[in-house]
């Protein structure tokens, strides 16, 4: 009796040390890809919109993958907004090629002629995205609160740089730079 018992006990023992330490080693991980944040975030995936560019072509986020992305929310009423076209403009001019510019207008809350306009006093030729739909905006995937908000986005789709405020080319390429 003294012997089963001491059988079963040794039998317990390894089982308590297989689970503690041994179990451990035999389970891996397989690495995912970054998941979204409920709020977007630095070090996470970008939120995948399908959004009418102003030359009524559709464009997909995902199907940027491969490059870094620039993507600015914007609206024509807005005084930081105007005021970083011309900066977002010249980085275009300096990256085209390299990053892909996405100026996503929130158009839910603007209005078309005035879009245009400034557009073209400010020779703006960068794409230029139009979130028309009021009852889902790419605006709230992203959570814009205030414009302009600039979000910086890896050749992964992963978002590396946010940035709320206007900003100008130095500002823009210290914050690419963290995307490329």
């Amino acid at each position: 009796m003294s012997k089963l018992r001491l059988v079963i006990l040794t039998g317990i023992v390894a089982i308590v040390l297989l689970t503690t330490f041994g179990l451990k080693n035999f389970a891996t991980t397989a690495p995912q890809a970054p998941q979204p944040a409920t709020k977007p975030e630095v070090g996470f995936s970008a939120p995948d919109f399908s959004l009418k560019g102003l030359d009524g072509k559709t464009v997909k986020l995902s199907n940027l993958r491969g490059k870094p992305v620039f993507i600015n929310f914007w609206a024509s009423w807005c005084p930081p907004c105007k005021e970083e076209i011309p900066e977002i403009q010249k980085f275009y001019e300096k990256y085209q090629g390299r990053v892909e510019v996405l100026a996503v207008n929130i158009t839910f809350n603007d209005k078309m002629p005035d879009i245009l306009n400034i557009l073209q006093a400010d020779h703006a030729t960068y794409p230029v995205l139009l979130d028309e739909d009021n009852n889902h905006p790419v605006a709230d995937d992203y959570q814009v609160d205030g414009i302009p908000a600039s979000f910086f986005v890896d050749k992964d789709g992963v978002i590396r740089d946010i940035h709320v405020g206007g900003m100008n080319l130095q500002m823009l390429e210290a914050s690419i730079s963290k995307a490329m």
